[in-house]
């Protein structure tokens, strides 16, 4: 079965987050931040990155706006 690959940045543009989308019986999960500027990539378990895409939004105020991603709280 096919997952979409969606990518959104936040903080500004600093950091690219990607996850895969829920497809099916499947739940969406963030899979990979990216620092835009050293190029550094972040991998991890989905609980630390979710925690980690949280934290930054915080510390730069989105979190007023409404989120590119959600993940899939069904399964």
């Amino acid at each position: 079965m096919a997952q979409l690959l969606v990518s959104w940045f936040i903080c500004d543009g600093r950091f690219r987050v990607h996850a895969i989308n829920a497809v099916g019986r499947r739940s969406g999960r963030i899979i990979e931040n990216e620092d835009i500027d050293t190029g550094d990539r972040v991998h991890g378990s989905f609980r630390r990155l979710e925690r980690l895409v949280q934290r930054l939004r915080q510390s730069s105020g989105e979190l007023d706006q409404v989120p590119a991603w959600t993940p899939d709280t069904t399964s």
